[in-house]
């Protein structure tokens, strides 16, 4: 197993480029819009790579690529710092062998990716007048992104190396409620137009439609700009998929993820940390965790 060089990335574009599933993140990394890690089974002529970024990651390539594959799994398990990984993969052609790698403290869960469709966008005007009064909705600049990457949503941080980078290639608003972030939606993820959305409502104000409010300055922005949202959460997080289907989503594939909590971090289901740690992975809504 290699790992490749940032100016090298290109060297895999080809092997990601026309992913049915999840296409944003590895391609986000390999364009240089976001930090991570690329790992290939051959430095000069790869087959097979998979694509990290602060424990989202992709495997895609030639899959007879077993010592490879193998390889990436034993590295996945060691996690490297990290408290978890979420790893896609094409099931057709990985999953026998990650069926027998991954078994310690990994888990297979179902996830969504959705298609935008315009026409179906179920609040196309008006939107505004349903922010509830006492709520001022901001365009996430620098300065709002550094208090998102703050205390607010930590994990953010390994979607950009930076609040700069946010502000110059993502999209991101919020509701503020006396002084204080309430509910984001934000840019997670970007490549080639495409937009991979994250919302998150603050606990204690959840249940008042503000990621609905956010998720459609969000959107209505995107159809201004000729830009792309992008949705995906957990088969069974039916909550986020009603909202998906209201703001104008359509399931378009299903697939199989491996999600792995390094054995320290690995905290009982009625654990604060849980909790923590759920809203990690639901990068659409929290992406880990159900929108409000």
């Amino acid at each position: 197993m290699h790992e490749l060089r940032p100016s090298e990335f290109h060297r895999i574009a080809s092997l990601f480029g026309s992913l049915p599933y999840g296409p944003t993140i590895p391609n986000a990394v390999i364009a240089g819009m976001g930090p991570g890690r690329v790992f290939v089974d051959d430095a000069t002529q790869p087959t097979a790579a998979l694509v990290y970024n602060g424990g989202a990651c992709t495997l895609a390539g030639n899959s007879r690529s077993t010592g490879f594959g193998e390889a990436v799994c034993k590295w996945l398990l060691e996690y490297h710092g990290a408290d978890y990984f979420i790893l896609y993969a094409d099931p057709g052609a990985w999953q026998v062998l990650l069926d027998l790698s991954l078994v310690k403290g990994v888990t297979k869960r179902r996830r969504l990716d959705f298609d935008f469709v315009p026409s179906k966008f179920a609040l196309p005007n008006g939107w505004e007048d349903t922010i509830p009064s006492g709520y001022a909705l901001r365009r996430i600049d620098r300065t709002l992104m550094e208090q998102v990457r703050g205390e607010l949503l930590p994990y953010s941080r390994s979607y950009w190396r930076s609040a700069a980078d946010f502000e110059r290639d993502g999209v991101g608003f919020c509701l503020i409620h006396q002084e204080a972030i309430v509910s984001v939606c934000y840019t997670c993820f970007a490549w080639n137009g495409h937009h991979d959305i994250d919302v998150m409502t603050v606990e204690s104000q959840r249940r008042r439609g503000l990621g609905r409010v956010v998720a459609c300055a969000f959107i209505d922005h995107c159809l201004a700009n000729g830009l792309t949202p992008n949705w995906d959460c957990w088969s069974k997080n039916q909550p986020s998929v009603a909202l998906a289907a209201r703001l104008g989503f359509v399931p378009r594939v299903e697939v199989t993820t491996y999600h792995g909590f390094a054995p320290e971090q690995r905290p009982s289901p009625d654990t604060r940390r849980w909790t923590l740690a759920c809203r990690q992975f639901q990068r659409a809504q929290s992406n880990r965790s159900p929108p409000t």
